[in-house]
This record gives structure tokens, C-alpha cells and sequence, in this order.
């Protein structure tokens, strides 16, 4: 063939294959480039939302507070509409066209989570016209028959239902889980009505065995070699301002105790005497900054026996604060109860209904495949969705072994319980967000949006590196899906995890003062128990929560400090660039508790003061289980004081 030939054979095939190829792969390129420019901005808009979340609660004594948590939650969504809007904005999207393709943002909190979501406005079932057949005038001020809503969903637990058949008698119960070992049970257990709630620890038969012992000759708790009796007790303190008061930390607000000059006076309570400063008060901090005495009556002002005993309760709960030990004490008893273990006052126990319990629970026995997920079994248990029966058949024990230990099989089905829940409903959710907002007719072309067309909603897959975030911390989901990127539409999703939040202890979330005035995380390699400062008028062990800046309101000027002292600062390697520390989760050491056990004798002091403090914070932090107990009685903290 002349060499002519195979000029133009190559002109005409060779060249448009190759011109054809390299475009196909220019584009390829460019729409990678442009999902990763999406990934970014998805993820600051996350990021920003989160810390417009930070900033509504942290400094917030009512942050933890069901409804102004949902204030603060949709606050925070907004805050991710505007900053998702601004990113794209250059690009050509507009803030209205945006909303379109975000099908649903998810916040996940310590027991449950909301999912922020559009939703068509609908009336149905409702006579739209009067007796005389003209139609009912609406308020349509707020809202729209038809109309397409953003808000929240009804707040979803983390919860499975459970049918257990215990030796013949027949059991039906539900178990809500947390981010933790703190589980709530309601239900029928053992022919027995049952509302109780705690956290899980194994119990040891054994001082020295793992799990918590009691010492019924002078009752104390053991947990980890570190002893809790009810005599160790605390005077915490910390900076309002510029003044410096006791304070003790109950179901999440922090009760402040001013004593104004020197004026004592001796009191006997309960055999014992207690000498108050009879100008006494008792102060909490409300959402306006200003000092509120309104839970407890000042000491002098105090008209009747109830309202004495009432403040030396709050009293004694600041100067005597004993809730470490309470907080083993009580995750003993919890613990007893659900494992079997038959408490030596068994006679006496009542769950958090007031219910007595004259036998344990004794869920020891309890496995995956009893558990339950929105279905109806039958009496004979023949018929139902079980759930978990992936591994081992549905045949592990949940509550066997070390409970509290991240390897355990409770920690395990715990998060396959918070992985499912969210799964389920977050996929419902948004394939709800196709036919019901975006194609509320169920056709395939919807006109007159902005964007023009319909387009279907499905859940990506999340990474397990994600899951893993989600199932262990506070944080918030974000979806964005349908934008246009070249070859293919974009279909992507943010996690981020929430680090500065109140709503609840992680074991990670202790900070030990070092001897010279610094925080540091409890892993600090630098830690020891020569260099662990002593306690002075705060304790050596705190929550990271209660290191960070506040704004003081109480006084005519506006300053902000540091509750735990001016000249007090943070460690920057360990709580800021996170090196220079022990690692936590490997194989070796998966958790804080096997971290723990393995310190040795030089660090002794180290244990004791991160159990204490974990304890303490623990038993004062806010959970909405505590404000439901608090129903069956006149005052609003009785749960807590009751031990004082």
C-alpha cells in the first residue's frame, strides 16, 4: 500500500479515535476535579455548621435542653444552607436552587438523632369546606397546603426491640443505646413492668477481678484497683468572672454557691452537724448570663422544713460533692440487675418508675438474635425481621464479658444497632425526598422548579472509616446530590464529628493538670505522678468542656475567661497537635480503659484522678432520662440530692 493510502487511512480513522478519546478522557478528568471541588465545599459548609453548633451550646446553660437543642440544630442547618449556597454561589447555583439537591442533613446525638429534611405540606383527611359549601379561609401565614417544608423529623433513638424467653416466662422489652455503655430498658421483663437506665459495667465476684466490686464491710466500690467510699469528697471551684466560687454540676447545669461575709451558723441534719453562712444563696447561670437564686431559697430566707432541707441538700452537694462514688454506686447496682447479680438490699430495689424489683433482670443470656427492628413477632416467635444474625447465627451473648471494653460484644451490637437505625431511616428519608418533594405527582418530569427536571435520590455508601465516626461520636451527616458534573451527577455526603460538645462524657474527654499549670490529654506521654499537680481550689482532673473560654454577663462589663483560671493554659502537643501522646485504638490498646489497666505502679495517682473525674462528670452530666424520673417528684434534681 502507497504510503498516500496510509495517510489518509490515518486521517480519517486515526485521528477522530484519538481526538474522541481525548476528550473522553479531558472530561473524565474534569468531572473528578469538579467532585473533589464538591467534596471540599460540601465538607466546609459541615464544618461550619458544626461550630455555629458548637457556639450555641457550649456556651449555653441550656444546651443540653430538648427544645433548645432544636433551636441550636436548626440554627446550625441554616448556618450549612447559607455557607453551601456561598460556595456554590460562583459557580452559578443559586441559594434557592441549592435546597433542590440537599435531600437530607442528619445531626447524630448521644442517644438518637434528627434528620433536618424537606417534606411536601399536606392536609389530608380534613373537611376543606363549610356547611354552605364554601371553602374553609386557611392562616397560611406560616405554611401552605402543598407547600415544600424544611424542618425536623420526629428524633429517632437508637433502639431495638427484644422478645426473650428467660427459662419459660416470656419477656418483651426495649433497649435505647447511647454513644457509650449507658442503655435505658422499657418493657415487660420477667412478668414485671420495668423502667430503669443506667450504665454497664461487668461486676466482680472478686476484688482484683475486672468490673466493679463491692465491699459490703465498708461500702465501697472497686473499679480498676481504684477504691470509691462515700467519704472521698470533693470542694470543686471554679472562675464566674473574676470571682471564684464552689459549684457542683447537676443533670448538666452547675449550681454556684456565694457566700456573702462571715456569719456561720450550726445546724443538725440527718444526726450530723452542719454549720451554713446564713447568707448563703445558691445561683445557676441562665441563657441571659445573669445570676438566677430561684432553685434553692437563700438559707436565712428558707420559711419552712421543706425549704431548709432542700438547700442543705444543694449545700452539701457543693461543699461534700461525692458523685464519683455515687456514679459507681449507682452502674453497680444497674449493672447487677441486668446481669443477674443479686443485689444485697435485692428487696429494696425499684427501677426509675418506682416500680420494686424483687428479682434481677438477669439479661445475661440475651442475644443478637433476640433483637427486633419495627416488627410484630408472634407469641411463638415464628414471624418477625431478626436482626444482627450476620455473625455467629444470632447466637452471641450481649451482655458476656467485659461490657465496657470497646472489643466487647455489647460495644459490638451496640453500634450494629445505631448503624442499622440510621441506615434504614436515612435511605427512607431520601428516596421519601423523590416522590414526595421533588415529584410529589409521581411523574417522571416534574416542571417548574428551578432546576427543571426530576431526579431520584439515593443513599451513597458511606465508608466503614465513616461509620466509625458516626456510631462512636456526636456529629452531623450532610447530603448533597443531582448537580450536574460533566459525565455523571454528583451524589456525595460530609461527616463531621462534633469534638467540642456537651452532649455527652467520652472516655476520651478528661484533661490532667500538670505541675506546671498546663492541661493535657490523660494519654500524655509526659504524665506522671510526679508531675501531676495536687489538688488546690480545682481539681486535677477535669472535662475538656470546662477548659474552654466563657463570656461573663454577670457584671456590668463584658469579659471572657477561663473558668479554671486565668494563668492555666492548655498543653499544645497533646490536645492540639495530638502527638506526643500514647496511641489509643490499636490492637494493643483499643480503648481508655485498657489503657488504663496497663499503666503501672508510677502512675497510680494518674488512674485515680481520671476515674474520679470521669465519674463526677459523668453522674452531673444532663440526660433527659433523669428530667423524665424527675415527674415523680417535687423538686427538679431530687434524683441527684437524694444522697445528700
Amino acid at each position: 500500500m502507497k504510503i498516500q493510502s496510509l495517510a489518509i487511512i490515518f486521517i480519517i480513522i486515526i485521528i477522530p479515535i484519538t481526538i474522541v478519546l481525548s476528550e473522553y478522557v479531558n472530561n473524565k478528568i474534569k468531572t473528578e476535579v469538579t467532585e473533589l471541588e464538591y467534596n471540599t465545599r460540601l465538607l466546609n459548609a459541615t464544618y461550619d455548621s458544626i461550630k455555629a453548633y458548637q457556639i450555641n451550646t457550649v456556651n449555653n446553660a441550656f444546651g443540653d435542653v430538648t427544645n433548645s437543642k432544636i433551636t441550636d440544630i436548626e440554627a446550625a442547618v441554616t448556618t450549612f444552607y447559607n455557607s453551601l449556597a456561598n460556595n456554590f454561589n460562583f459557580t452559578g447555583y443559586k441559594a434557592s436552587v441549592m435546597k433542590e439537591y440537599i435531600p437530607a442533613v442528619a445531626f447524630t446525638l448521644y442517644d438518637g438523632y434528627y434528620i433536618f429534611s424537606p417534606f411536601n405540606n399536606e392536609l389530608t383527611g380534613v373537611d376543606v369546606t363549610e356547611d354552605d359549601g364554601d371553602p374553609v379561609d386557611y392562616d397560611e401565614t406560616y405554611s401552605k397546603p402543598g407547600e415544600v417544608i424544611n424542618g425536623l423529623k420526629p428524633y429517632v433513638y437508637y433502639s431495638a426491640r427484644y422478645i426473650y424467653d428467660n427459662h419459660g416466662t416470656r419477656s418483651d422489652f426495649v433497649i435505647n443505646y447511647t454513644l457509650d455503655n449507658y442503655i435505658t430498658i422499657m418493657g415487660t421483663i420477667n412478668g414485671s413492668h420495668v423502667y430503669d437506665f443506667g450504665y454497664l459495667y461487668p461486676i466482680a465476684e472478686i476484688s482484683g477481678n475486672p468490673g466493679i466490686y463491692y465491699n459490703s464491710a465498708n461500702n465501697s466500690y472497686t473499679f480498676d484497683g481504684i477504691t470509691f467510699q462515700e467519704s472521698d469528697t470533693e470542694e470543686l471551684k471554679e472562675f464566674v468572672g473574676e470571682t471564684l466560687y464552689s459549684y457542683a454540676k447537676i443533670n448538666g447545669k452547675k449550681y454556684y454557691l456565694e457566700e456573702n461575709g462571715n456569719a456561720p451558723r450550726d445546724i443538725s441534719y440527718n444526726g450530723q452537724t452542719i454549720t451554713i453562712n446564713r447568707n448563703a444563696k445558691i445561683f445557676y447561670i441562665d441563657n441571659n448570663g445573669a445570676k438566677n437564686y430561684s432553685q434553692a431559697k437563700e438559707w436565712d430566707k428558707c420559711e419552712n422544713d421543706t425549704d431548709r432541707v432542700r438547700f442543705i441538700k444543694y449545700y452539701r452537694a457543693i461543699k461534700e460533692n461525692k458523685s464519683a462514688y455515687i456514679y459507681y454506686k449507682r452502674a453497680y447496682e444497674f449493672s447487677s440487675m441486668v446481669l443477674g447479680h443479686t443485689l444485697p438490699d435485692q428487696d429494696n430495689y425499684v427501677d426509675k418508675s418506682n416500680n420494686p424489683q424483687k428479682q434481677t433482670y438477669n439479661l445475661s443470656e440475651l442475644k443478637t438474635g433476640d433483637a427486633y427492628i419495627y416488627a410484630y413477632p408472634e407469641i411463638d416467635n415464628t414471624t418477625g425481621i431478626t436482626l444482627l444474625n450476620e455473625y455467629d447465627d444470632g447466637n452471641v451473648k450481649i451482655f458476656d464479658g467485659d461490657i465496657h471494653l470497646a472489643s466487647s460484644n455489647f460495644n459490638k451490637h451496640r453500634k450494629a444497632i445505631i448503624r442499622y437505625v440510621i441506615e434504614t431511616n436515612m435511605s427512607s428519608a431520601i428516596s421519601g425526598f423523590s416522590s414526595s418533594v421533588m415529584n410529589p405527582k409521581g411523574i417522571q418530569n416534574l416542571e417548574g422548579t428551578d432546576s427543571g427536571a426530576y431526579r431520584e435520590f439515593i443513599m451513597p455508601k458511606i465508608s466503614e472509616t465513616d461509620w466509625d465516626i458516626i456510631q462512636n461520636d456526636v456529629c452531623e451527616i450532610s447530603f448533597l446530590q443531582g448537580l450536574n458534573m460533566g459525565s455523571k451527577k454528583y451524589n456525595g455526603y460530609a461527616v463531621v464529628a462534633n469534638m467540642l460538645t456537651k452532649e455527652y462524657i467520652d472516655e476520651d474527654d478528661i484533661y490532667i493538670l500538670k505541675d506546671d499549670d498546663t492541661y493535657c490529654k490523660v494519654n500524655d506521654s509526659t504524665i506522671d505522678n510526679s508531675n501531676i499537680k495536687p489538688k488546690k481550689s480545682y481539681y486535677s482532673g477535669i472535662w475538656k468542656i470546662d477548659f474552654e473560654r466563657k463570656r461573663d454577663l454577670t457584671t456590668n462589663r463584658e469579659i471572657f475567661y477561663y473558668p479554671v483560671g486565668y494563668n492555666i493554659l492548655g498543653s499544645y502537643t497533646s490536645i492540639m497537635g495530638s502527638f506526643g501522646i500514647n496511641e489509643i485504638g490499636t490492637t494493643e490498646c483499643p480503648d481508655m480503659y485498657t489503657y488504663m489497666d496497663q499503666l503501672s505502679g508510677s502512675s497510680s495517682d494518674l488512674k485515680e484522678i481520671y476515674y474520679k473525674a470521669l465519674g463526677r462528670e459523668r453522674w452531673g452530666s444532663y440526660n433527659v432520662n433523669n428530667v423524665n424520673y424527675e415527674i415523680y417528684h417535687s423538686n427538679a434534681n431530687e434524683y441527684f440530692l437524694r444522697d445528700y
